[in-house]
Order: C-alpha cells, then structure tokens, then sequence
C-alpha cells in the first residue's frame, strides 16, 4: 500500500493528518505544497490551478481536501489505529 499525503506546515488538518499517518507503523510519504516544486504543480493540476490542501493518496485513490470524517473513515477502512 503507498499512501502520500500533500500538506502544508502549520496547516490544522496537515498537521493531525500527519501525525496520525506517523503514530502508526505504516510507511508513507508527507509532501508540504509549498517547499515541493513537483507537489506544488500537482496540487494545482488537480485543482484547477489552484493550491489547495490536504490531498491525501491512497494507492490509485484521491482524496481532496478530504474532511476528518473522510480521513477517518479511509484510515478505519486500512484498519490503521494512531
């Protein structure tokens, strides 16, 4: 399983995204929209041009600026537990 979450310091749903994804003993791959030039270009591809944040991948699926009810339920459906 790959699982990339795109972020940005100091960013409320950034941050407890990705300190649940580090509580857990699965790897992943945390990229900040504003110092990763090719996250950066990303994020405005699957935005329309615009920078928007969080993004969460898991495998093939996207996730959208998902809310904590959405990141909580995709974490669940992992059996992930922080």
């Amino acid at each position: 399983m790959k699982i990339t979450l795109y972020g940005k310091k100091g960013h409320a749903y950034s941050v407890a995204y990705r300190n649940f994804l580090k509580s857990t003993e699965l790897s992943f791959t945390y990229k900040d929209v504003y110092d990763d030039d090719d996250a950066n270009k990303h994020t405005k591809e699957l935005y329309e041009g615009v920078i928007k944040y969080p993004t969460l991948f898991v495998d093939e699926e996207v996730y959208l600026t998902p809310t904590s009810e959405t990141f909580n339920k995709v974490m669940k459906d992992l059996k992930l537990r922080g």
